[in-house]
């Protein structure tokens, strides 16, 4: 079973849709959330003042699972969100899992 990972990156006004959307079309599958910046030379969707700071504020997603669900996720999310200012990336996964020790006690 091959494992890969799904980053998404948003903007900040979908966040609550998106997180909605996931819990429903991802059950059983946990995902991470959290706020960050992009950079890059896509002027005409920043606003004069993201210009000026060269950055634009986005929502990320990960999601770790099987890659053919993903896949499957993915193709779900293009229809749901067709005109969404939305970038993914599909990764594979070498490895995962908790990490497990031995007490301190």
């Amino acid at each position: 079973m091959e494992h890969a990972l799904l980053t998404l990156n948003t903007s900040p006004q979908l966040e609550e849709a998106m997180v909605d959307w996931l819990l429903e079309h991802n059950p059983g599958g946990g995902f991470t959330s959290m706020a960050v910046y992009g950079h890059g030379s896509g002027l005409s969707a920043m606003s004069v003042s993201e210009q000026v700071m060269g950055r634009q504020k986005r929502v990320q997603f990960s999601i770790h699972g099987e890659l053919a669900a993903l896949q499957s996720l993915l193709v779900q999310l293009q229809r749901d969100f067709p005109a969404a200012s939305m970038h993914h990336m599909l990764t594979p996964v070498i490895s995962a899992g908790p990490i497990v020790g031995e007490s301190a006690e």
